[in-house]
């Protein structure tokens, strides 16, 4: 008896395949996948069927607002846990700068302006153990390392009036605790200028927009800015203290109105650049999910894209920390 050979069909010859209409069972038929991701089957001219699969519409939109809840998760993240971290290093750094120079280190008695960054002074505050070397400038960039003085102002210890601004919540929030002072209390700096001591005269806060704590002034005294409030800032808190004893004329040292709005503004520059790497990571999460869907090691694809995203995040939200109020 001879066996039957079955002519190829054209379906085989093609390297296709057919739709069957047969039942699948019950594995069979959970395996398939439902609701938006059901394949959709096209007739072809030749009388072949194919199945071309639906793009996964509501899985994408569900990775999308995943990333978006993980973005917002490592903003607060990064704001309250990894920016105290950065202030920290950064200020040991600066005090590893200063240790064992002589006060002459610091820049202005030399008759020049350092530049932003640079330091210029320590402050200290016993009532609340407070110890921070400030730098100058008071950018949102500067204000990452420490306080700041602000530019054009006295050098503390000098005839007028020395400002200094810091942050009140971010980056270790090292004005944070300024409204617990009271008056009469100690202000101490040290700078190229020698040791000098305040007393804390009065606190207050005032509105956006307000510049006179920061304009000249015939009396010595020492201006601490921080933002007004913990959550929403919209003044500057303010702590003023009367220098003890006579100032030190400093050569070099300028006193000059600024042409901006203290620790109000942030970097303009940085909101275009938290768009982007914003979108970026979520254009990373939303790849993610269509690759997870296409291949049959989903794993391997979060294991490769996770460190990307976290990339892209954290860059997102070191744009947005710089474009929050300087003093924030």
């Amino acid at each position: 008896m001879t066996e039957t050979q079955t002519p190829l069909g054209e379906e085989q010859s093609l390297g296709l395949s057919t739709v069957v209409d047969e039942p699948l069972g019950d594995e069979q038929a959970s395996s398939l996948p439902t609701g938006s991701e059901e394949p959709r089957s096209e007739k072809r001219s030749d009388g072949l069927t194919i199945h071309i699969p639906h793009v996964p519409y509501a899985r994408v939109i569900g990775f999308g607002l995943t990333g978006i809840g993980l973005l917002i998760l490592l903003f607060f993240l990064y704001l309250f846990a990894f920016t105290p971290l950065t202030a920290s290093r950064n200020q040991t750094r600066l005090s590893h700068s200063l240790a064992g120079q002589p006060l002459a280190v610091f820049s202005l008695v030399a008759g020049h302006v350092p530049a932003d960054g640079d330091p210029v002074a320590v402050l200290e505050i016993p009532a609340i153990r407070l110890h921070q070397v400030v730098v100058e400038g008071t950018s949102a960039a500067d204000l990452m390392n420490g306080p700041g003085l602000l530019p054009g102002s006295a050098l503390p210890g000098s005839p007028g009036n020395a400002v200094i601004a810091g942050r009140r919540v971010t980056f270790g929030g090292p004005f944070g605790d300024l409204p617990q002072l009271r008056k009469g209390e100690r202000l101490r700096v040290v700078d190229g200028a020698g040791i000098f001591t305040y007393r804390v005269t009065r606190m207050f806060t005032v509105t956006a927009g307000q510049r006179d704590v920061v304009t000249p002034t015939r009396q010595d005294k020492l201006t601490l800015v921080t933002a007004d409030s913990s959550l929403v800032t919209s003044g500057r808190f303010v702590v003023q203290g009367s220098l003890v004893g006579k100032a030190v004329d400093v050569p070099g040292s300028v006193v000059a109105l600024p042409n901006y709005d203290l620790g109000l503004t942030g970097d303009p520059a940085a909101g275009g650049l938290a768009v982007f790497w914003t979108l970026l990571s979520l254009l990373v999460v939303v790849a993610a999910a269509v690759l997870a869907w296409r291949w049959e090691r989903p794993w391997l694809v979060y294991l490769f894209t996770m460190p990307v995203f976290l990339a892209c995040g954290l860059f997102a939200c070191e744009s947005v920390a710089r474009a929050l109020p300087a003093t924030f």
